[in-house]
């Protein structure tokens, strides 16, 4: 049994000159709430489960299955009438997504737009892509970014029924390597960047909005999706977790990284994180406890996001007046939530 580097509390003390990352105070928040030591904690950095490792061209079975895994949890998603409706007739997913659309079409009045994925998946790109062209906006060309080289066959064999003869391209990197001004020509439409499937809260908010202020270019749109955190529906969030898609998503993570045939229990928390800026959030956190021959009963965390209010999400998206919103759906439960903003 192998088991991936663990932090000392040494490594997860906060200093102006040091700020920590997300996934320190994942752990730290983890061993000041459950019963796991810091020493019985493995953690990872999110995108760790989506990369094929540096170097490696074999093939790499696990990242074609996390890539039809959240598939699936989109397809829920997409098909449904009813998710994160109250009433009938109300908003629906679907429906707040359709919105989304809608406010897209009406800012570009008539304007063709590069389609920039971060994260590709087929189900919601194809469901965006056609109610864009339904409200007559023509897309002049797509790029998928994403640090999983498993992504681009499928995306493209989808993308080619939807968008026939739209030139593609896949880049295999990091998000925030990504700069649209050197991918793109000076004359190019403005760019829709999209960042949807709850990505945004695999880390801080602060790096996060860095990262997108520099991908973008000045007047490119981003619509991005985020789960909210609702005091009073905050049901929802382990509901998500418990899909039997996350709960193979976590056991895949934890082969990658720990053992292929140890017997785990999954566990999952919801706990409170505090940022630079003092506020506090609260992070969904998926795992495997497993026994370690050393540490006893040890966890292994194959995911973690944060859960931030609508004004939180709001407020760290307008930080540095980078980014101006212009459009919100949300679901009748409003635990669901799309966001559209410009680059300033």
């Amino acid at each position: 049994m192998s088991v991936a580097h663990t932090m000392s509390l040494i490594d997860i003390i906060e200093t102006p000159e040091r700020p920590i990352t997300l996934q320190q105070k994942v752990q730290k928040t983890i061993a000041s709430h459950t019963e796991f030591s810091l020493n019985r904690i493995v953690t990872q950095d999110n995108r760790v489960k989506y990369a094929r490792p540096d170097g490696e061209d074999t093939p790499h079975d696990h990242l074609n299955e996390v890539f039809q895994l959240m598939r699936q949890l989109n397809e829920v998603g997409v098909s449904s009438h009813s998710l994160g409706r109250t009433r009938a007739g109300g908003m629906s997913f679907r429906k707040a997504l359709e919105q989304a659309c809608a406010q897209i079409a009406a800012d570009l009045n008539g304007r063709a737009l590069v389609y920039v994925e971060l994260g590709p998946e087929p189900v919601k790109t194809g469901f965006v892509l056609k109610t864009l062209a339904q409200l007559g906006v023509s897309i002049d060309r797509y790029i998928a970014v994403d640090i999983n080289p498993k992504s681009a066959a499928p995306m493209r064999a989808n993308l080619e029924k939807i968008i026939p003869g739209t030139p593609m391209q896949f880049v295999t990197a990091a998000f925030e390597t990504i700069r649209l001004e050197t991918l793109l020509e000076p004359e190019a439409p403005p760019a829709l960047i999209t960042m949807l499937g709850f990505q945004e809260g695999n880390d801080d908010p602060f790096t996060v909005n860095g990262w997108l202020r520099d991908i973008a270019r000045q007047g490119d749109l981003l619509l991005s999706e985020s789960q909210l955190y609702r005091r009073n529906e905050v049901s929802k969030i382990p509901a998500f977790y418990g899909h039997a898609a996350m709960q193979r998503f976590s056991r895949i993570a934890f082969e990658q990284a720990i053992d292929r045939t140890a017997p785990t229990l999954n566990r999952f928390f919801l706990l409170p994180v505090t940022f630079q800026d003092g506020e506090s959030a609260q992070v969904a956190i998926l795992g495997e406890e497993f026994t370690h021959s050393t540490y006893g009963r040890s966890l292994h965390v194959s995911n973690f996001c944060l859960k931030l209010t609508a004004d939180q999400y709001r407020h760290y998206r307008q930080h540095g007046s980078y980014f101006e919103i212009i459009g919100e759906s949300f679901t009748d439960d409003e635990t669901l939530h799309f966001q559209l903003s410009r680059r300033t």
